[in-house]
């Protein structure tokens, strides 16, 4: 028999290495994920550049609404003492801590009440800040009550808050939460040297509450499962959404995480 049909004996010349084509696979998504974000960059500044064309309608609807705001403003303040009534919603509710969430205003065009959002750190919709219950705070809430949900925290809710969607200003950088010694570097002079320090200062609204607030940025959360269920425009109180709610904005926070 011919030697032409024999199957040679060897292993192949080149070896194949495993680790080698991982490295290479690794590589290649790296490569994706870079051009992904380079391409919402560059998507994100083209929409901020680029000069859409807007009606003259708009541009009237724009200042009707921030003059139907600024209208209920005033209303508020000539026709009832919003001031005395800040103070005794402040006292008369026992529980010290506040939960406010921005559920409405995706554009405001009032300006009272943009900087009223600016000073709270709730520039965007669901956005969620803890605010002490004060005359101060009840005020504020009183100017902006359309455009919120507020209530009393419980423990629970709080620390589920910190553990899924904190995040930590550190350097004027939004930074994730990822051990306990990013909390002792920042808040260590303090006392507060884990994150249920942060926990428990912020429930009791021990004398360390703004130094926590001014170290944690606010919270961003989503759409509530299954949608609002009533109307966004209608107060809690007249069956509605927006306004006090309670403890019932525990299951309203469950919902958004």
């Amino acid at each position: 028999m011919s030697d032409k049909y024999a199957v040679p004996n060897k292993l192949p010349g080149k070896t194949v290495s495993v680790l080698k084509h991982r490295k290479r696979r690794i590589q290649q998504d790296q490569s994706v994920i870079e051009q992904k974000r380079t391409d919402r960059i560059k998507r994100i500044r083209n929409a901020r550049t680029h000069h859409k064309f807007r009606r003259a309608e708009s541009f009237v609807m724009g200042y009707l609404k921030a003059e139907r705001t600024s209208k209920r403003i005033r209303q508020a303040i000539l026709r009832t003492n919003i001031t005395e009534q800040s103070a005794k919603a402040a006292a008369e509710t026992n529980p010290r801590l506040l939960l406010v969430m921005r559920h409405a205003g995706k554009k405001i065009f009032d300006k009272t009440t943009t900087e009223i959002f600016k000073t709270l750190h709730m520039g965007q919709r669901h956005n969620a800040v803890f605010l002490e219950n004060s005359k101060e705070n009840q005020l504020l809430l009183r100017v902006i009550e359309p455009f919120v949900v507020y209530g009393f925290p419980t423990l629970s809710t709080i620390r589920e808050l910190l553990f899924k969607k904190g995040f930590a200003r550190i350097d004027g950088k939004k930074t994730a939460i990822q051990s306990n010694t990013m909390v002792e570097e920042q808040l260590g002079d303090k006392g507060i040297i884990c994150l249920e320090d942060i926990i428990h200062e912020i429930y009791t609204v021990g004398p360390n509450f703004a130094a926590v607030k001014e170290f944690l940025c606010s919270f961003m959360l989503s759409s509530p499962r299954d949608g609002w269920k009533k109307k966004v425009s209608v107060s809690f109180k007249r069956g509605g959404e927006y306004g006090d709610r309670g403890n019932g904005i525990n299951d309203l926070v469950a919902r958004c995480l």
